[in-house]
This record gives structure tokens, sequence and C-alpha cells, in this order.
């Protein structure tokens, strides 16, 4: 983000840097009260990012949402981190803040239809095969790979990356076959099950042939389990309430 005077501040994200993310419909309630700056939508919008005080810390925050919800991502200078981190513990007991685990989030960014690096996308895949060509400037007159990346738009990428929602509770993990009228289409790259939809969600690649169906079958330690193709976010399709 460039300030109105064109100058630029930078932080290096290095091993002298923790990193807290404060997420929920409460984060920046939380925020707001261990910080003298502003961190409404109108001064830290989506997207953006701004040097803050928490506390004594000084602190680069990001507004992110790998969750889905009202995030902060907040880069702190290691001795701090544990100053940052019992302070935003302090101000954030009135609204029920709790520590939160790699599988919830994991479970939160799969209903809100979020990739995951190295295992969703590699460098195997390119934003047309994970449908996120909506992230590619071709404002740009030269970058890496440009020539290879006009190819497959204009030609269009063999695979596409598709999300289902299991019709049934199974556990999966990841690695289950996705199959179609009895035939193996592919691998599921991600999976978990969505607590606010109440089904499992996986996603995988699928041959651009095979990827415009509605229905499927996730096989499940042998058993094959139906499953409806989604388009988009199952939650929050429409973005409200990360942009809140």
């Amino acid at each position: 983000h460039l300030p109105e005077d064109g100058s630029v501040q930078t932080t290096d994200v290095t091993s002298a840097y923790a990193v807290i993310n404060l997420c929920g419909p409460h984060a920046r309630d939380v925020l707001a009260k261990v910080t003298e700056e502003p961190v409404g939508n109108d001064s830290l919008p989506f997207a953006r990012s701004a040097h803050l005080t928490v506390g004594a810390a000084p602190v680069l925050a990001m507004r992110t949402a790998f969750t889905g919800e009202l995030s902060f991502e907040l880069h702190i200078p290691t001795e701090y981190a544990i100053h940052v981190y019992l302070i935003l513990r302090e101000a954030g007991e009135e609204f029920g803040i709790t520590d939160v685990g790699y599988r919830a989030i994991n479970s939160l960014r799969m209903e809100k239809g979020l990739v995951a690096w190295a295992a969703d996308v590699t460098p195997d895949y390119t934003p047309y095969h994970a449908r996120m060509e909506r992230l590619i400037s071709w404002k740009k007159d030269n970058f890496i790979g440009r020539e290879a990346l006009a190819a497959i738009r204009d030609s269009g990428p063999d695979q596409y990356l598709c999300t289902f929602e299991l019709q049934e509770k199974a556990p999966v993990n990841g690695g289950e076959a996705i199959l179609r009228d009895g035939k193996v289409l592919g691998v599921t790259c991600s999976a978990d099950f969505g607590h606010t939809v109440g089904n499992p969600i996986v996603m995988g690649y699928v041959a651009a042939s095979n990827s415009h169906h509605t229905n499927y079958q996730i096989e499940v330690y042998g058993e094959s389990i139906d499953a409806i193709r989604r388009d988009g976010a199952i939650y929050d399709p429409s973005g409200v309430r990360f942009r809140a």
C-alpha cells in the first residue's frame, strides 16, 4: 500500500519476525483495544497493510483472510511476540478469545474455497488450472512464464481444480479417488470437515472435459460417497464477512 506522498515502507519477513493471526468477527474489537492507530475498514481495508503499535510493540498488520472471516495478520519482532500475544489474550477475554489450531483453520479455508500452496497449487499448475486467472495481470509487458501462460490461456487448461461437498459424513484426509460413473477422474489434494456446512469438503484436479458435471463420488476407505461439485466458496460466497 503506497501512501499519498509516494513513499514506501518495507518490512522484511525473516527469522527476526513472529506472526500472530487475529481472526474472527470480533478481531477488530480486540485489536482496537490495544492500539492507538485506527483499524476500521476506512483506515485498514481488506488486502491492505499498516504499521501499528500494539501495546509496546511495533507491528506490521495485514488484512488477510485465510479463514474467510475478518482477520489481521500481525508481523511482530520476535522479542515482542509474547508481549503481543498476552495483551491480545487479555483484550479478547470479554469476546471469548481462544487459540486456534491448524485443523480448525484448514476447515475454515476449505469452506471458503481458499487454496493452499504445496497442496492445491504447486509449480505443476498455473492460475488457469486453479481457477485463479483473475489474479493475473496482463498489463505487465514481460514476466517469467508469460509465453507459457498465454498458450494455456488461448488453448484452455487440460485440468481444473474442483471443490466437492460430500453428502454424508466421512473421515476425509486427502488422497481420495474422485469418481464419476465408476471411472477414476483424479485424486483429492485437500480435504477436511466443514463444520459450518455440516459435510466433508474436498478439492482435487479433474480433466477439463469432466469438470462441468454436478454429481460425482469420492472414495473414502473403499466406500464411494456421493458428492456435489460446488462453484466458488460454499461459505459466504459473496465475501462479505472477510471484507467487513
